[in-house]
């Protein structure tokens, strides 16, 4: 199993302005949704942490990197087809249990909840789906 390099940076690339984009429809089309965000169990946003969100796609993509190299699947089927399935398998494998936790140890609701988890499929999408185009 060996890392390739420049897909990793080109999905991190594309997760992180994904990221950026959903960040701002989100804003203005569940204004009610992201008003949770200003609950004091969120840590305000500080320069100091900030950097771990522009980090995220990139350690995000390394690591589906790996994961896609395990479980790619037949490469018969449509690339859009098999990115889906990897992601959603690394959502429900990864994602859910610690969502879950989360959900069990902060207040916060069962909506904002389950738009993590659909936020965490579409980024894993996204980068598998570069995968499928450079690391068939």
């Amino acid at each position: 199993m060996r890392i390739a390099i420049t897909p990793v940076l080109i999905a991190g690339i594309t997760v992180l302005i994904a990221s950026i984009v959903v960040l701002y429809l989100s804003i203005f089309l569940f204004p009610n949704l992201m008003e949770e965000y200003y609950h004091v169990v969120f840590r305000s946003s500080s320069f100091d942490t900030d950097w771990l969100f522009y980090a995220h796609p990139f350690i995000l993509s390394l690591s589906l990197q790996l994961f896609w190299d395990k479980f790619k699947g037949d490469a018969s089927e449509a690339a859009v087809v098999r990115a889906f399935k990897v992601a959603v398998i690394y959502g429900l494998v990864a994602i859910l249990p610690v969502l879950w936790l989360t959900f069990s140890a902060i207040d916060i609701s069962m909506i904002m909840v389950f738009t993590w988890l659909v936020y965490g499929i579409l980024q894993a999408f996204i980068a598998t789906l570069v995968f499928t185009r450079m690391i068939p």
